[in-house]
C-alpha cells in the first residue's frame, strides 16, 4: 500500500515538514535521538516524496454496503527502536464508529470540506511503535451513506533531534452503495452539475485575471444564437468560488447520437462565458444544446492520474432550442463533492497563472509553451511529488485542501520549464524539513517554491491539509527549532519574502516587486543555489547592496563578504 509523507505538527520547539525524495544511497545509521538521517540525493525522478520516521497502513477486508459494518485494520512502524505516536483517524460523514480502535477516543466535528460531508468522526490517540513492535489496532466502521467515502489514518512522532515532529499518512476510499460497495471512487468520462445555490466569489481577489486563451468570437447576428452561464466550486473552507479559465463547450446533441461542437471558449474572472454559433440544424428547427465544463486549457490541465483526461462536467440538454437569442443555462458546480477538490485544484493555478509575469506561457522567454500538467484523483495517493521524468506534479487526494502545497508542488515544475530541464542537484533532501539543514542545493529547489506560493496567496504562511500552520516570514536569529543560513530552506524562504513584502518588522526594509528583479534573475539564469542566485542578481545589475544584504541577513543569511 502506498504510504505519503505528511506535514508534520506545529510544536513550541518548531515544526517540521518533509516532501522528500527516494534515497538512492545505501542506508546509513540512524543518529541518536532522529528517526532517520537525511541520504544523500544524487539526482531522482521526484523532487518530494515519502521518506521519513514513520510508516502508516490502513486495510479493509471487504467494503461495507449501507447499513453493513467492516473492519478496519491499522498499522504504524517506526524506523527507530521506540517512538512515542499521536494517531487521528478520520471518517467523514456517509461512516460512524461501531467501535473505535482501542485505546483511541473518539469524536465528531462539523466540517466544511465537500468531500467530508459536513462531519468528520475521529479517532485519535496516542502509543508506541517502533522497528521491530509495530503499534496494531483494529476498529469497526458502519456505512450510514451511500456515495465516495475517504478514510484517512494521520500518525505523528517528536524528533527532538530536528525540532518537531514528523508524520505519515494514509487512506482508504470506498463507494458505497445501497446493496454493494467497492474499493476505490470511478470517475466517469463525463459527470453530472448541479445548480449553485450560494452566493459566489473569487477565492484571489487580489489578483488581475489573465486569460489563458485567446477570447471566442462572439455574434448577434440573424441565425445565431448563444450560450451563457457560470462554472462554479465549493472549496475547502465551505465557500462557493468561480472557476476562471476553465474550458467550456457547447454542444449539439442530435438524435442520431451524433454530438457536434457548437462553440468553445474559456470563463471569465467572474467563471461566466458567452458562446454563440450558427444555429441552423441540419434536422430542422432548433439545437439540442448542452454546455461541457473542463479542467483544463491551453496552458494547464487537472488531470486523471490514471487515464491522462481532464475531469469533465455536463448540463442537461436543453432540447430544440430556437435560432436567435441567448440561453442562459445558470450557474452550476460539480454534483459529485468528491471532484470538487480537482476544480479547486484547477482554481489554485489559475492565482498562479494571474500572478506569474508573462502572456502566453508560464517560462516568459519562452517560444514554445510548456503546458502545466497536474495528476489527481479523488481517491488519489500517489503524491505529493513533481515527476522530473513525467513534467507532471502528483498530488494526493486531499491535496488540494492546501493551495500552497499545490502551488509548491507546480513551483517545482515551473523551475524545471524555466531551467529547460536542467534541475539543480540537490543532496541531502529525503527528508527535508523548512526550519532545518539540509544542502545549499535543497534549500534553493524546495524553498524557491515555496516562496512561489506565499507570493501567489500573498500569504507569508505554509498551511497544509488539516489546518496546521508555519509562520515563514517570523523567524530570525534565535528563533527556536530554527537553523541558520543558505542550507535551511525556510531561511531561503524568509529571505525572498523580505525582500518582496512590504511589511516589514525590524530588519527588514527592503519591499521590491516580487516580479521584478527577483524574477528577472529567476528568469535569466540557472542558479543551483541560493548564493549563486544572488550571484546572478549582482550581475543583472540588481540591488545587492546593504539594504538588501539587511534583509538577507535578518534571515540568518550572510553574504557580506
Amino acid at each position: 500500500m502506498h504510504l505519503r509523507r505528511i506535514a508534520a505538527h506545529v510544536a513550541a520547539c518548531g515544526v517540521l515538514f518533509a516532501l522528500a525524495t527516494p534515497a538512492t544511497a545505501a542506508p546509513q545509521a540512524t543518529a541518536p535521538g532522529a528517526c532517520r538521517p537525511a541520504d544523500a540525493h544524487t539526482g531522482t525522478d521526484r523532487t518530494d516524496s515519502d521518506a521519513g520516521c514513520l510508516e502508516v497502513a490502513l486495510r479493509m477486508a471487504e467494503a461495507p454496503a449501507l447499513g453493513s459494518e467492516a473492519t478496519l485494520d491499522i498499522e504504524v512502524r517506526s524506523v527507530a527502536d521506540r517512538s512515542e505516536v499521536q494517531l487521528d483517524v478520520e471518517l467523514p460523514a456517509g461512516l460512524v464508529w461501531v467501535s473505535p480502535p482501542t485505546g483511541l477516543r473518539s469524536s465528531t466535528a462539523a466540517s466544511r470540506v465537500p468531500a467530508h460531508g459536513g462531519q468528520v468522526h475521529r479517532a485519535a490517540g496516542e502509543g508506541h511503535a517502533g522497528r521491530e513492535r509495530p503499534w496494531r489496532l483494529s476498529g469497526t466502521v458502519k456505512a450510514v451513506g451511500t456515495g465516495p467515502v475517504g478514510i484517512r489514518a494521520t500518525a505523528t512522532t517528536p524528533v527532538p533531534a530536528q525540532g518537531g515532529f514528523d508524520g505519515d499518512s494514509d487512506s482508504v476510499f470506498l463507494t458505497v452503495g445501497a446493496e454493494r460497495s467497492a474499493f476505490g471512487i470511478a470517475v466517469k468520462d463525463v459527470n453530472p452539475v448541479s445548480p449553485v445555490k450560494d452566493d459566489v466569489t473569487r477565492a484571489h481577489p487580489h489578483l488581475t485575471h489573465r486569460p489563458a486563451g485567446p477570447a471566442p468570437k462572439r455574434s448577434a447576428e440573424a441565425g445565431t444564437a448563444c450560450a451563457t452561464g457560470s462554472w462554479n466550486y465549493v472549496d475547502h473552507t465551505g465557500l462557493t468560488r468561480v472557476s476562471g479559465n476553465a474550458l467550456v463547450t457547447v454542444y449539439d446533441s442530435d438524435a442520431k447520437g451524433s454530438h457536434d461542437v457548437l462553440a468553445t471558449g474559456l470563463t471569465g474572472a467572474d467563471g461566466r462565458y458567452l458562446l454563440c454559433f450558427d444555429n441552423t440544424d441540419e434536422e430542422g428547427g432548433g439545437q439540442d444544446l448542452y454546455v461541457q465544463f473542463a479542467t483544463e486549457n491551453p496552458s494547464w490541465v487537472i488531470r486523471n492520474g490514471r487515464s491522462r483526461q481532464a475531469y469533465r462536467f455536463a448540463t442537461a440538454v436543453r432540447p430544440d432550442t430556437a435560432s436567435g437569442g441567448t440561453v442562459d443555462f445558470g450557474a452550476f458546480q460539480p454534483a459529485d463533492a468528491a471532484l470538487m477538490r480537482g476544480v479547486e485544484a484547477f482554481d489554485t493555478l489559475d492565482a498562479a497563472w494571474a500572478w506569474t509575469p508573462g502572456t502566453a506561457c508560464w517560462d516568459a522567454r519562452d517560444t514554445a509553451c510548456r503546458r502545466g500538467l497536474v495528476n489527481w484523483a479523488p481517491d488519489s495517493t500517489d503524491g505529493t511529488y513533481y515527476s522530473l521524468r513525467g513534467n507532471a506534479v502528483h498530488l494526493a487526494a486531499e491535496d488540494p485542501d492546501a493551495p500552497v502545497l499545490v502551488l509548491h508542488e507546480f513551483g517545482h515544475a515551473l523551475m524545471d520549464d524555466v531551467y529547460e530541464d536542467d534541475f539543480p542537484y540537490s543532496p541531502n533532501c529525503s527528508p527535508h524539513y523548512i526550519p532545518r539543514t539540509s544542502s545549499a542545493g535543497c534549500a534553493w529547489t524546495e524553498g524557491f517554491p515555496t516562496w512561489y506560493g506565499a507570493m501567489v496567496l500573498d500569504d507569508p504562511t505554509f498551511r497544509w491539509p488539516g489546518g496546521r500552520t508555519l509562520d515563514l516570514e517570523g523567524p530570525t536569529w534565535g528563533t527556536t527549532g530554527w537553523d541558520n543560513g543558505d542550507t535551511a530552506e525556510g531561511r531561503v524562504v524568509g529571505a525572498m519574502i523580505d525582500l518582496a513584502d512590504a511589511a516589514n518588522e525590524g530588519g527588514d526594509t527592503c519591499s521590491e516587486d516580487p516580479t521584478g528583479p527577483m524574477w528577472n534573475t529567476f528568469l535569466g539564469h540557472v542558479s543551483h543555489t541560493f548564493r549563486e542566485f544572488w550571484a546572478h542578481r549582482a550581475a543583472d545589475g540588481h540591488d545587492v547592496g546593504a539594504a538588501a544584504l539587511g534583509c538577507l541577513l535578518h534571515n540568518t543569511i550572510d553574504y557580506r563578504s
